[in-house]
């Protein structure tokens, strides 16, 4: 499972991984999310005056834990669509939801 933290610079370490594109002021991108920051790049950022970073943290996590959490995603959806017609775009919602979430999980 992965999960998206902001960090302040001064705690990211070389090896981490970028959950999001980092811009400068002008909205040009500097690194690309999924870029594993080096020490010579953290250094970098510093220089820019780069304050905070998004970090992309993998959690490793049993896979009764990640069926748990897959069910909870299921009981969840059925509770929200539980009021929802029957028509083919209800369907298509709630699957397209169910795909996505489960997809988060793994």
């Amino acid at each position: 499972m992965t999960r998206i933290h902001t960090l302040p610079l001064d705690r990211v370490m070389p090896g981490m991984v970028l959950g999001a594109d980092l811009c400068d002021a002008y909205g040009a991108t500097l690194l690309a999310a999924g870029s594993e920051l080096s020490a010579t790049q953290i250094a970098s950022l510093r220089r820019r005056d780069v304050r905070q970073v998004v970090i992309e943290v993998r959690e490793i996590v049993s896979e009764a834990e990640r069926e748990a959490r897959r069910d909870e995603i299921r009981a969840r959806l059925r509770h929200l669509f539980r009021r929802t017609g029957e028509g083919e775009a209800d369907r298509v919602l709630y699957q397209t939801l169910l795909e996505y979430r489960l997809e988060q999980v793994g």
